[in-house]
């Protein structure tokens, strides 16, 4: 039989953010949405599990949270809590779909027990397709009684207007520093106050970063970036040099450097290592500003793409293609 699984542990650079959480909610302010936005790797998926597996705690501590004792506590370990779901992203685009949102939105509308919450989790809620968002609409403004939707989303510009605007929204921060740098040290991570004073992501993702396999995938994604606009190479011998790279990993860091390319070219402050730096340099004149922030947006607008395709090279090629036709223009 397998074991029980353990309560999920906040984050301690999140700590004074789950005090905040938890004053409004003994003060009886806590609001029926709540989306939490932050940086990617800064923990935002263990802090809002953190919180649901808190508020569903008979015996909560403003300290640590669930107490891990109490019957409600012992659903949780054991996956069977009642009152509490929580939707994952499907399918090749690894988005949220609209029929896990329905069938949620119809949970949500149940009564929960007396003095008890009905919590609700969507992790990567910017990853739901706009009919999915959409659906949750009814919930936002219709909340069943002392049900909570806890959403979190590395790009919650990606979220329609409508639901941004029904949720109380709060940007997580890595307000405790020096918490984040003990934990990095532990972690065997090198030069990690270094890394952690450039960093555009959390600790979770610096830590990712620090391992050899992300270097050597990352070098390859420069040389790419460098053949695209160096003409250098095909796009077909390009996309094959990343075909064992997940796309949304090429997306998330090609979006990275066209707005970095962007700000460079407006002479704005770009406050990246000089490995980086030197990149954008490199290929910053193959367009103008007004075309790497319109390069930038298509690649966002990928991101919220529902096609069976999205996980196939198919994406990058097309991607690669407009970029040369705009670079020969």
């Amino acid at each position: 039989m397998a074991e029980p699984a353990p309560l999920t542990a906040c984050p301690p650079w999140l700590l004074d953010h789950w005090r905040d959480v938890y004053k409004r909610h003994e003060q009886g302010k806590l609001p029926h949405a709540v989306l939490f936005a932050g940086v990617e790797g800064l923990g935002k998926k263990q802090f809002v599990r953190f919180l649901a597996e808190s508020l569903l705690c008979r015996d909560c501590s403003p300290t640590t949270g669930a107490c891990g004792q109490c019957d409600s506590c012992a659903q949780l370990t054991a996956g069977a809590h009642p009152e509490f779901k929580e939707l994952i992203t499907e399918g090749a685009s690894k988005n949220i779909k609209v029929d896990s949102v329905r069938e949620l939105v119809t949970w949500l509308q149940l009564s929960a027990p007396p003095k008890q919450y009905r919590a609700a989790l969507i992790d990567s809620a910017d990853s739901m397709n706009r009919n999915a968002a959409n659906s949750l609409l009814k919930t936002l403004e219709e909340p069943g009684e002392r049900a909570v939707l806890i959403l979190a989303a590395d790009r919650p510009g990606a979220l329609p207007a409508t639901i941004r605007s029904r949720c109380q929204t709060t940007v997580l921060h890595l307000r405790d520093r020096s918490s984040a740098l003990d934990w990095l040290i532990e972690q065997g991570v090198d030069n990690a106050e270094e890394q952690l004073a450039f960093a555009r992501v959390g600790p979770l993702a610096l830590l990712e970063q620090s391992s050899d396999e992300w270097r050597e995938s990352e070098q390859r994604l420069q040389t790419a970036w460098r053949d695209l606009f160096l003409m250098r190479a095909s796009i077909g011998k390009i996309v094959d040099s990343l075909s064992d790279l997940p796309v949304r990993r090429s997306l998330t860091q090609f979006s990275h450097w066209a707005m970095l390319a962007s700000k460079k070219r407006l002479n704005l402050p770009v406050g990246v290592d000089h490995a980086t730096s030197e990149l954008i340099s490199e290929v910053q004149a193959g367009l103008d500003s007004e075309q790497w922030f319109s390069l930038y947006d298509r690649i966002q607008l990928l991101y919220r793409s529902d096609s069976a395709s999205f996980k196939s090279q198919a994406v990058l090629e097309g991607l690669f293609a407009d970029i040369r036709l705009m670079t020969q223009a």
